[in-house]
C-alpha cells in the first residue's frame, strides 16, 4: 500500500503555488494556469491560528473540488509579514542555540517551526506557527497532491520578497527555480541545527521540551514508615490511657 502512494507520487507531473498571506491563500494551478484566491474566514483562522479545524477542512477542500485543481506537487510561499524574525549578532563565548530557544519561548504559538540562515556577522532566525501550515498541508494531501516544501518569502529573488500578491513574474520566477527553492525550506532547514541539551533542555526544530536534571526521586519507602511509626505510637498512648 506505502509502496504504491510513493509510486503515484512520483508519478505526479504538475506544479502549483500556494502563496499564504495573513488573511488569504493565492493558488497557481499550472496546468490551468490560473491564479484561485481563498479567503480567511475570521471564524476559521484568527491571526494565523486555527478557530475551527473541521470548517477549515470542509471550505479548503470545498475550494479544491469547486475550482477543479488537479494534483500536483506544491511549494508553500510564505509571506514575508506573517514570518517572526530576528537578527541575533554573533559574539564569542555566547550561547547560540540558548539564545535561539529563548527567542523561539517568545513567539505566540504553541509550536514552531524555524530557518536558520548564518551570516559571517550575524545570524537570522525565521519561525511560523507550526500547526498551523500542518493543517493546510494535510488537507491538500489528503485529497492527493504533495506539499515539496514550506519555504519563506525571503528565500526568492530580491525582486520578489516584497510582493503582495502572486502576478505573472513571480510565478514564471518561482517555477523555474522549483527544485531549488524546495531546499530553502523550514522543515529541511531545522536539521541543520545542533541539538544540545542545555540546562535540561533540547532544542528539537520546534519549541524546546523541558526535560528535568539532577533532580533527586523520591524516597518511595519513606510515607509507610512514617505511617507506620505513627500507628505504633497511638498503639502505645492507647494502652497507657
Amino acid at each position: 500500500m506505502e509502496r504504491g502512494i510513493l509510486k503515484y507520487m512520483q508519478k505526479i507531473k504538475n506544479k502549483s503555488i500556494v502563496f499564504i498571506q495573513k488573511d488569504k491563500l493565492e493558488y497557481f494551478d499550472e496546468i490551468q494556469s490560473r491564479i484561485f484566491q481563498f479567503v480567511f474566514q475570521p471564524t476559521i483562522i484568527q491571526d494565523l491560528e486555527i478557530v475551527d479545524v473541521g470548517q477549515l477542512n470542509v471550505q479548503l477542500k470545498s475550494f479544491i473540488e469547486t475550482n477543479k485543481l488537479t494534483v500536483s506537487n506544491i511549494l508553500f510561499v510564505v509571506a514575508e509579514s506573517i514570518i517572526f524574525e530576528k537578527i541575533f549578532q554573533s559574539v564569542p563565548n555566547r550561547n547560540k542555540e540558548l539564545e535561539i530557544q529563548k527567542y523561539l519561548e517568545n513567539i505566540p504559538f504553541e509550536h514552531v517551526s524555524f530557518k536558520l540562515i548564518d551570516g559571517q556577522k550575524d545570524y537570522k532566525v525565521l519561525a511560523i506557527n507550526k500547526e498551523f501550515f500542518a493543517e493546510l498541508k494535510m488537507v491538500f494531501e489528503s485529497l492527493g497532491s504533495k506539499i515539496v516544501s514550506i519555504i519563506p518569502q525571503s528565500a526568492l529573488a530580491e525582486n520578489y520578497r516584497n510582493s503582495q500578491n502572486l502576478n505573472s513574474d513571480l510565478i514564471k520566477y518561482i517555477l523555474s527555480h522549483f527544485d531549488p527553492l524546495q531546499k530553502q525550506g523550514f522543515i529541511q532547514t531545522e536539521s541543520n541545527l545542533p541539538t544540545p541539551t542545555l540546562s535540561g533542555e533540547e532544542i528539537i526544530g520546534e519549541k524546546q521540551v523541558q526535560t528535568p536534571i539532577n533532580q533527586n526521586p523520591i524516597n518511595k519507602y519513606r510515607l509507610p514508615i512514617l505511617l507506620s511509626v505513627f500507628v505504633v505510637l497511638i498503639g502505645v498512648l492507647s494502652y497507657f490511657y
